[in-house]
């Protein structure tokens, strides 16, 4: 019997294997193997660029995190010395915004790059071949598929580009069935809220209200708080609203934050309590990144030491006398129990007050309400 040619090779399921990735993300480099498998390639990958995508992705099998890292080095990110992204830019400047471009394309750029740092990367790691195409291309960005060969792997064929055009149809559907998906978690987690009769605002990466409960409807209307293009308002203490939502959303930010507000006005304050969300290393949509709420006067002074230490760069000691403080205990009782004399408390107490932008104790005390209440 004849062995199959390529071409008589049946299709895997790709709607099971991309579809499954969509319900649960974790299986996505298990599905982009299955690709490379399927086309005889290297390597499977997924891509997600774009100024408004606030999580850009770059998932490839078989490739380390520092070969990745090193791919932005060689200036895999510029149209100038990527290949790749220099033949997407070609086609989509003449209207075509979803071809499986492969080889050929590539050796009609590669003359016109600025550089070969790219190009010698990718003979480096044996990935000089492949075909990609664009799954998504919106006003958040663009999210791309593509295969990755090696010299050995050769050059691809059509019954290859074929097979990878029928992963991409179905990878196509999956990628908008995880958008929807992410970008309906914001409301269902709203629901849950609203079902406790919660203030409570849904963030996404960019610090943007996705959701709200009618609680916060009701605030918003009430004019304490504005919610202008998405983006909350309110001057407060220790932080404004919007600063609380770019604090949580940004990686490099605070998980948890308090602040209030109203109390300038001479108002009952309000007071807010945020908190980020568990993050998937790749997001295609905008789900939820953060919660931030009402909550009444608690005086809940767990972890607020080490708080303090966060946002104002205290001493652990500097955090533990601020407490002590506002508490209520005297200075003599503080440096007895702390075993320190009177002259290094006042010290440690004129440096911490520096710290928190406070003239005084009166103001200190007033600060720490607005975080501890």
């Amino acid at each position: 019997m004849p062995p199959l040619r390529e071409a008589d090779i049946a299709d895997p399921d790709w709607d099971e294997l991309f579809l499954s990735a969509a319900v649960n993300p974790a299986l996505w480099l298990h599905a982009l193997d299955a690709m490379a498998n399927a086309t005889g390639s290297s390597h499977g990958q997924l891509i997600g660029i774009g100024a408004d995508r606030t999580m850009p992705f770059n998932l490839v099998t078989g490739f380390s995190e520092h070969d990745i890292l090193r791919s932005l080095d060689a200036g895999g990110a510029s149209p100038e010395t990527n290949y790749r992204i220099a033949a997407n830019d070609v086609n989509i400047g003449r209207g075509a915004y979803d071809p499986v471009l492969h080889e050929e394309h590539y050796d009609a750029v590669i003359p016109q790059l600025t550089s070969r740092n790219y190009v010698d990367f990718c003979a480096e790691l044996d990935i000089p071949n492949g075909c990609q195409t664009n799954l998504v291309i919106d006003n958040r960005g663009l999210i791309g598929l593509a295969i990755l060969r090696s010299r050995k792997d050769g050059r691809t064929r059509p019954a290859q580009r074929r097979r990878f055009g029928h992963a991409a149809e179905s990878a196509r559907r999956a990628v908008r069935l995880q958008e929807r998906l992410e970008n309906d978690q914001a409301r269902l987690l709203a629901g849950t809220f609203e079902a406790m009769e919660t203030t409570a605002f849904i963030l996404d990466g960019r610090g943007h209200v996705r959701a709200l409960t009618l609680k916060a409807e009701e605030l918003v209307r009430s004019g304490k708080v504005r919610l202008v293009a998405g983006e909350l308002h309110a001057a407060g203490s220790p932080f404004s609203l919007k600063y609380c939502c770019e604090m949580l959303t940004d990686l490099h930010g605070h998980p948890h934050v308090r602040t209030s507000i109203g109390a300038e006005n001479d108002e009952a304050p309000l007071f807010f309590e945020g908190f980020r969300l568990p993050r998937q290393p790749w997001q295609f949509g905008l789900p939820p990144q953060a919660i931030l709420i009402t909550r009444a006067p608690s005086r809940d002074r767990a972890g607020i030491t080490g708080f303090l230490q966060m946002l104002y760069g205290f001493s652990s000691a500097e955090a533990d006398i601020a407490m002590r403080l506002f508490n209520g205990q005297g200075r003599a009782s503080i440096a007895s129990e702390r075993e320190v004399t009177p002259d290094t408390l006042r010290g440690q107490i004129k440096s911490l007050l520096s710290k928190a932008d406070c003239s005084n104790e009166a103001a200190l005390m007033r600060l720490l309400a607005s975080i501890v209440n």
